[in-house]
């Protein structure tokens, strides 16, 4: 479902207004539906509540009405059920089945209509989305996907070429995106120093202001050439089932002025997603894919500008979820997620067709950080750990030293220097300008943030790659790499359950700096990503 259900609306608007429990209670026995599902799972949106059975799924508009959306009335939510199937049909034809109503008499509701009845609500009734091949949670679970975004990129191209266009005045064009970041600004502010920086909300501004005024001609043309049209409206990852064919669902359906947009706002909005949750291989990957298809180049500056514009939107709605919470761990995630946000947009502006230098493959001994790129370029440098830790110490590169954790050459201060050794070297080779990957756990937030901080401070651009696999697969593979004596890592068993006990994730991390893989799956696919990733594309 949607996150506030599509994110460029303001949250203004009426008091909500309840759906009756009755008909909630109804909608929540399982034995009250035709399939007779076995439970019936309930989720709650602000502007709808969701029933999960079996294979099917149901959902109700609240009676709201929150400026941006209205369904006060029985004949505006039925006309809005009938909105939601008929333009997610377009992309998900097998999924959205129908819109059912529902009948009431006296107190008891019903799917099966009864002389005595009258209509109490409507429902779009669905088939049920494999929740395990969601796009969203594929990513979460660091799933490598290589080349699986290919085909999302055809079918998105086709339907915006299939979709109608738009020759009004209300919806898309200049005066649509002036008014729009205009808001965004004014309800941005109050935020400054809090999730965003207020150096960077001055450039934010500037930036926008500026390019809205040297590209009027661009913004006009767009249009006058219908690339302002009936789009998807909320384009992300939690929206897309990676089955056989792909799913695309949950376009925006109770509003036109938030899918009739420039159909370059329209796979923005995804691209931007999947870089900020890290996936840059992923937005390279399908965006090659559904340029390749579309009758003219993108124009590079407005897609960059449509990306910052939907990174700033987020960044506005979790800010407000952060000020409005008052659940501490929801108030901590909104501000997470919005200040991250907002540095995206940062990196969009000032770093964008800067690549990612100096890389950091990190993650568990055993993790496959070596594995994954033995086979990388030659034009990167690589500095492994277990190599420098080596030289400094005067072991030979063949020698292994299987200490307890902690000791030896393994000890605290060594450890320190060698990560201090690691960031000078790393440092010093891309201000050369070379491409440089750095292979090490960086298991400590510590030892992240001091190598970030001072990238930062370099006027680099630093990027973190974790790698992870599950506890059973770190162990089989340390084993055979002892047995081999093929590595020069020393890491044995001892050494990886005292780094399961210390591990710290990388949440102090800007999360789109950060890309996590699974290397549980088959090498060349988690390699495949990895090499997708290193590869230079322009942005």
């Amino acid at each position: 479902m949607r996150n506030h259900e599509a994110g460029d609306k303001s949250d203004g608007g009426a008091a909500m207004t309840e759906t009756d429990r009755g008909l909630i209670a109804f909608l929540l026995d399982p034995d009250a539906y035709p399939e007779k599902p076995s439970r019936i799972d309930h989720i709650e949106t602000s502007i709808s509540h969701v029933f999960l059975g079996d294979s099917f799924v149901y959902k109700i508009k609240k009676p709201v009405n929150f400026g941006y959306c209205d369904f006060t009335t029985l004949k505006k939510r039925r006309h809005f059920c009938l909105e939601e199937v008929s333009l997610n049909r377009r992309l998900a034809a097998d999924v959205y089945l129908d819109v059912v109503p529902i009948y009431r008499q006296g107190d008891r509701f019903s799917f099966q209509r009864s002389k005595a009845g009258s209509v109490a609500d409507h429902a779009v009734k669905m088939k049920k989305i494999p929740d395990e091949r969601i796009l969203f949670n594929l990513i979460g679970q660091g799933k490598p996907l290589y080349g699986e975004l290919e085909e999302i990129g055809r079918i998105l191209s086709a339907f915006h070429d299939h979709a109608p266009g738009y020759r009004g005045s209300r919806y898309g064009g200049l005066k649509t995106i002036q008014w729009a970041t205009e808001q965004n600004f004014e309800q941005v502010k109050p935020f400054c120093d809090i999730t965003i920086n207020r150096e960077f909300f001055d450039t934010l501004t500037d930036y926008t202001r500026s390019f809205i005024d040297t590209h009027r001609d661009v913004f006009l043309s767009r249009k006058k050439s219908g690339f302002i049209r009936q789009g998807h409206g909320d384009l992300h990852s939690q929206h897309i089932c990676l089955t056989r064919p792909p799913v695309i669902f949950d376009c925006i359906e109770f509003n036109p002025a938030f899918r009739v947009i420039d159909i370059l706002q329209d796979i923005a909005f995804l691209l931007m997603d999947l870089e900020y949750r890290g996936r840059f291989d992923l937005s390279q990957r399908l965006l090659k894919s559904y340029s390749a298809r579309q009758k003219s180049p993108l124009p590079e500056a407005l897609l960059r500008f449509y990306k910052v514009y939907r990174a700033v939107v987020r960044g506005k709605v979790d800010s407000l979820l952060f000020s409005h919470s008052l659940d501490l761990d929801t108030k901590q995630r909104g501000l997470k997620m919005a200040t991250d946000y907002f540095k995206l947009a940062e990196h969009y502006i000032r770093d964008d067709r800067k690549p990612f230098n100096p890389v950091v493959i990190m993650g568990l001994s055993g993790s496959g950080k070596s594995t994954i790129i033995k086979d990388i370029p030659g034009d990167w440098i690589i500095l492994r750990s277990d190599e420098v830790r080596k030289q400094a110490a005067g072991v030979g590169k063949g020698e292994h030293v299987y200490g307890d954790y902690g000791e030896n050459i393994y000890s605290g201060d060594m450890t320190r220097q060698i990560y201090s050794m690691l960031l000078d070297r790393a440092t010093g080779h891309v201000l050369d300008g070379h491409r440089v990957i750095v292979d090490a756990t960086y298991l400590k937030s510590s030892q992240r943030m001091g190598f970030y901080d001072a990238c930062i401070e370099r006027k680099l651009n630093p990027f973190f790659i974790q790698c992870f696999a599950g506890e059973a697969f770190l162990r089989e593979r340390i084993v055979k790499r002892m047995r081999d004596g093929s590595d020069i890592s020393d890491a044995h068993l001892g050494i990886l359950e005292r780094q399961l006990q210390e591990m710290e994730e990388p949440f102090e991390l800007p999360y789109f700096r950060v890309l996590r893989l699974n290397t549980e799956e088959a090498v060349h696919q988690t390699a495949g990503a990895l090499k997708e990733f290193l590869l230079p594309f322009p942005r």
